[in-house]
């Protein structure tokens, strides 16, 4: 990584997300937590990288990624209808161009999620995608163009931490939507910390091919105390 790195603080909360990990055809799924492949695809849209874009996978390359998640959200399926012909996993094709007929598309979001994202990167690349990510090119969604952002996914840009591991078990926790909802604060909080010797895989590292394939990378999953609420005043450059 270098001697001058910095930590990049995102913050996802929205009524919907999805993250697919498998949505290549018909059924369109979503993983509990954003990919990295979801987010180096934010980092591009903000950037102004267009689909396909080889500077996607030098993003994956120079980038490590940590996310916790701060409510889990509940997952629901909508039955989504298009009007047309598609190709489905097994490389058939349901309907047709001369009888166009309607096909029902399963897509799986998470209700009410929040996620605290945590990049770690040269000092001069967290810069540059911070500023991008406050007046982005093209505009960000959580997952899906039906997934908007509550709140400006930048968080923060920070010099303050010493590993991904210290931001994920020091950043205050916050939900914008906890102020809605009768419940009580979480003891622990799960965390996926991308580490090159983790026990864990993840099959979302970004790869530019139009099959939408991805390749594996290593994480650690584990659980952190809860490190207090956030009071809404750390957000900017620290």
């Amino acid at each position: 990584m270098g001697t001058h790195h910095a930590f990049l603080l995102l913050r996802f909360e929205g009524p919907l997300q999805s993250w697919g990990i498998r949505s290549r055809w018909d059924v369109r799924d979503s993983a509990d937590e954003p990919t990295k492949s979801a987010v180096m695809g934010m980092l591009g849209a903000a950037l102004g990288y267009p689909m396909y874009d080889p500077r996607l996978e030098k993003l994956d390359e120079e980038l490590m990624m940590a996310v916790r998640v701060e409510h889990p959200g509940t997952p629901m399926v909508d039955f989504h209808t298009i009007s047309g012909r598609m190709q489905t996993a097994s490389g058939a094709w349901r309907g047709s161009t001369e009888a166009p007929s309607t096909i029902i598309s399963p897509r799986t979001y998470l209700q009410d999620a929040a996620f605290l994202v945590a990049l770690q990167g040269e000092i001069a690349l967290m810069s540059r995608c911070a500023e991008a990510l406050q007046a982005p090119f093209w505009p960000v969604f959580l997952g899906r163009k039906a997934c908007i952002p509550t709140r400006p996914v930048f968080d923060a840009l920070s010099e303050v931490y010493v590993s991904l591991r210290d931001v994920m078990e020091q950043r205050p926790w916050r939900w914008d939507a906890q102020q809605h909802v009768a419940r009580p604060l979480p003891e622990k909080l799960k965390c996926i910390i991308e580490d090159p010797g983790g026990s864990s895989t993840r099959y979302d590292r970004i790869r530019v091919n139009p099959a939408r394939m991805y390749a594996w990378r290593r994480v650690d999953v584990d659980l952190v105390d809860f490190p207090g609420v956030d009071d809404g005043q750390t957000g900017g450059v620290m």
